[in-house]
This record gives C-alpha cells, sequence and structure tokens, in this order.
C-alpha cells in the first residue's frame, strides 16, 4: 500500500470519527407531529438572523424559582449581545414532544459561539457579585434557595456537614466530665445529645441563640433523667462554640453569615 492511499484512508477515517462525534441538535429528535417544537426551531432561526441570541433560565412550572442574580445575570449576558428570558415548564408531558425547543436551540447556537462551559461561567460570576451586594444577609439552609454551597466549619472539623462537626465534638469530649450519677444512654435507639442554634457571621464569629437537650433511653422510655445536667453540659459547649474562630460559610468562595443547628452527642 503507498503512502498516498494510507494518507488518504487516514483522512477518511478522521473526518468520519468527528462526524460520528458530532453533537446532536433539539432538530434530530422532533418528532414529524410536534408542531409546537418545530414552529419554536422556526422561531428561533428567524431570531438569530435578526441578531438576537437568548438565554433562558427555566423556573419550573407551580412554584415558581427565580434566579436570584437575575439583574447581575442580565447585566453579563448583555455585554455579550445575549438576551434573558425565563422559561417554564409544563405540568403535564406528552409522548412524542419536546419542550423548551426555542430554549434548547438558542443554547447550542449560545454554546456554538462562546463554548459549552460559558453560560455556567456567567451563573458563577453572577451569583458572585449578588452575594457581594448581600453582605448583610444571613442564609439558612432551611431554605433551599438561600442555602451555603459550604457549611461553618468548627477547627479540625474532617467533613462538610452541616449538622454533625467532628472537631467540636471532639474538643467538647476533651473537656467534658460525666458526673457519677449521669445515666449512659442504653439501647439501640437510645438518644443522647445536646442541640445548639448558632449564628456565624462571615468572619467566623459565633453567637449560640438557643439549646436544646435531648435524651432517650430506649429502655426505660424515660427522657428527663439527665436533664438536671443540662447547665453544664450548656457552660462548656457554649463558650467552646463562641470562644472559636469557625471558617464561615462559604457561596462560591465568599464567607457569608448563616444559621446553624448543630449536634453535640453526649456518651
Amino acid at each position: 500500500m503507498n503512502i498516498k492511499l494510507i494518507l488518504l484512508l487516514t483522512l477518511i477515517l478522521t473526518f468520519a470519527a468527528c462526524n460520528d462525534k458530532r453533537k446532536k441538535s433539539v432538530e434530530d429528535s422532533v418528532h414529524p407531529s410536534d408542531t409546537t417544537c418545530i414552529k419554536e426551531i422556526s422561531q428561533a432561526k428567524t431570531d438569530l438572523k435578526n441578531n438576537k441570541l437568548v438565554y433562558c433560565n427555566y423556573v419550573g412550572n407551580i412554584v415558581w424559582q427565580a434566579l436570584r442574580a437575575e439583574n447581575e445575570m442580565k447585566s453579563l449576558l448583555k455585554q455579550n449581545g445575549i438576551e434573558y428570558q425565563n422559561e417554564s415548564s409544563p405540568c403535564v408531558i406528552q409522548d412524542n414532544r419536546n419542550y423548551h425547543c426555542y430554549c434548547e436551540f438558542m443554547q447550542e447556537k449560545i454554546n456554538e459561539k462562546f463554548g459549552d462551559k460559558f453560560t455556567d461561567s456567567l451563573l458563577y460570576i453572577a451569583d458572585s457579585l449578588w452575594i457581594m451586594k448581600n453582605r448583610d444577609r444571613v442564609f439558612d439552609c432551611g431554605s433551599e434557595s438561600s442555602c451555603w454551597d459550604k457549611p461553618a466549619m468548627f477547627p479540625g472539623d474532617s467533613t462538610y456537614d452541616q449538622t454533625n462537626h467532628s472537631g467540636l465534638q471532639k474538643a467538647f469530649e476533651t473537656l467534658v466530665k460525666y458526673p457519677a450519677d449521669y445515666r449512659l444512654k442504653k439501647g439501640e435507639n437510645a438518644m443522647a445529645m445536646l442541640q445548639v442554634y448558632i449564628d456565624i457571621d462571615e468572619n467566623g464569629k459565633a453567637k449560640v441563640t438557643d439549646t436544646q437537650f435531648v435524651f432517650w433511653d430506649d429502655k426505660t422510655k424515660e427522657k428527663d433523667y439527665n436533664k438536671k445536667y443540662w447547665d453544664y453540659f450548656k457552660s462548656i459547649a457554649i463558650p467552646l462554640i463562641e470562644k472559636t474562630t469557625w471558617t464561615p460559610a462559604k457561596i462560591k468562595s465568599i464567607g457569608v453569615k448563616s444559621k446553624n443547628d448543630i449536634f453535640i452527642y453526649l456518651k
């Protein structure tokens, strides 16, 4: 086999491989009877010819989940010649129907022009800008829309867990001395813990706002026996929490104020 033939076959195989890796478009999956999708793609093509490029933010259906950094995202998109649009989802899904065809086709064109990670990068920047504008906001993961990316951490915590803090648990255990008549928890479902509610600011300063003592003896079904030592356990836990500088909760690597509900486990 001569070298020219080898080169020709190589080019053919390379072209075939590239062709196989071509990203499928929303157009490739449109059912012939899906007239709504066909019309949406046609409209998108018309808009593109008129230099209109649109980014869609999906907000759900019944529960409207607005983008908190919507204004910041609109501004960043505008700088790149892209419009912003909120897109809701249908409550009922029908067979042989594609939904959001206009938005998906537009997103394909944005990816082709700017790269696949472009809009994700803009969302990251937009949310970072929003966080910087809302430094006084207190975030609480009890509400998904205001949850942090990483919870506050006590020195020595080995995992990112918003309720259980191994570093705090270890520090508490080095200080506590259980009274002689303290009743140890017994039974597979027995519980003994101090539940602590803490506000932690963006600099890691903590303030305990409330506490609850939980003791349940699985064997005797008693729940109040060790309550007489509640103040003793609090006298150890609260200063330990408040006099230690925490790593604050973070969103987009930015320290934020947070409300925390944690547990310190007892014997």
